[in-house]
């Protein structure tokens, strides 16, 4: 697998905790979502926020897949990659 590849599979998998993080903390108390789209759809039900949340990343991953072969395409999407790194970190370190 190519880096820029995996940097496409890291963004998935890193959305996918920052749901999940998201939703324990919201229910804790401890968070809120700072995106007003996905908070609209929090506040209605959490299948909403999962569905556009996960709706949202697999357009992001598909628009990335289709235009690799774009450097400045790579570039942004490694940016995305270090900061959802730096989000889910730490949301998992005020969770836990």
């Amino acid at each position: 697998m190519s880096f820029t590849r995996g940097t496409i599979l890291a963004v998935g998998v890193l959305s996918v905790l920052d749901a999940l993080a998201t939703l324990v903390g919201v229910q804790r108390g401890i968070f809120f979502e700072a995106n007003p789209l996905l908070r609209e759809a929090l506040d209605s039900h959490p299948v909403w926020f999962l569905l556009l949340k996960g709706g949202l990343t697999f357009f992001w991953m598909g628009v990335m897949v289709r235009e690799i072969q774009r450097r400045w395409l790579a570039f942004l999407n490694f940016g995305v990659a270090v900061g959802y790194t730096l989000v889910v970190l730490r949301s998992l370190w005020l969770l836990f």
